[in-house]
């Protein structure tokens, strides 16, 4: 028997494939979408160590929940959102004492413009490459990394943001903007130091 190879295989062949608790389905749905999923995930976690934690607990939401898809959107999509849920559920659960505070490049800096830092973006995005902006969200406090990501990347509103991280939709807007203060504090730095 020929091995298939993960991109070979159709999301609704995965998802059939999941759903009758295949081994092989596993394998192929976890080799096709490791890289996003941990992408995604390093944007929420401190470093990659944690990231690795993180997307291992969400392929195993998506392996025990996998009959929940309902075939209504992306798959992709509907995996993405089990990812940020158990990244923030690894927040609350590894994070709760700090203080409520697939990478890809051309979606982060589309997200910051000159309207959410005061200064050209565009700049800074010249001498920035995705892996150097990611070093920058991962090295904010985790509550400002979060509410970042959550709201700024993945779209979520601020009354969203407060229902899933058990904030205030105030503390959500004060994070936010704590985030963007010190994410123009990072990418100005090297420029102060030129001029």
């Amino acid at each position: 028997m020929q091995e298939v190879k993960p991109k070979a295989i159709s999301e609704e062949e995965l998802v059939k494939g999941c759903s009758q608790q295949s081994g092989e389905h596993y394998r192929l749905l976890f080799e096709k979408y490791y890289g996003k999923m941990f992408n995604v995930c390093r944007r929420y976690a401190k470093n990659r160590e944690e990231a690795r934690d993180m997307v291992q607990e969400g392929f195993i939401r998506i392996y025990r929940n996998i009959l929940q898809y309902r075939s209504e959107g992306s798959f992709e999509g509907w995996m993405r959102r089990v990812m940020v849920t158990t990244c923030i559920n690894y927040y609350h659960k590894h994070h709760s004492k700090e203080t409520v505070e697939y990478m890809d490049h051309l979606h982060l800096t589309s997200v910051m413009n000159e309207t959410d830092f005061g200064f050209d973006i565009n700049e800074a995005k010249k001498n920035y490459d995705a892996e150097r902006l990611l070093k920058m969200i991962q090295n904010l406090p985790a509550g400002y990394r979060i509410v970042f990501n959550l709201h700024a990347l993945e779209g979520y509103t601020h009354h969203e943001i407060a229902e899933k991280l058990h904030i205030t939709e105030s503390t959500s807007r004060a994070n936010l903007a704590k985030a963007r203060q010190k994410l123009k504090q990072m990418i100005l730095s090297p420029f102060a130091q030129k001029v």
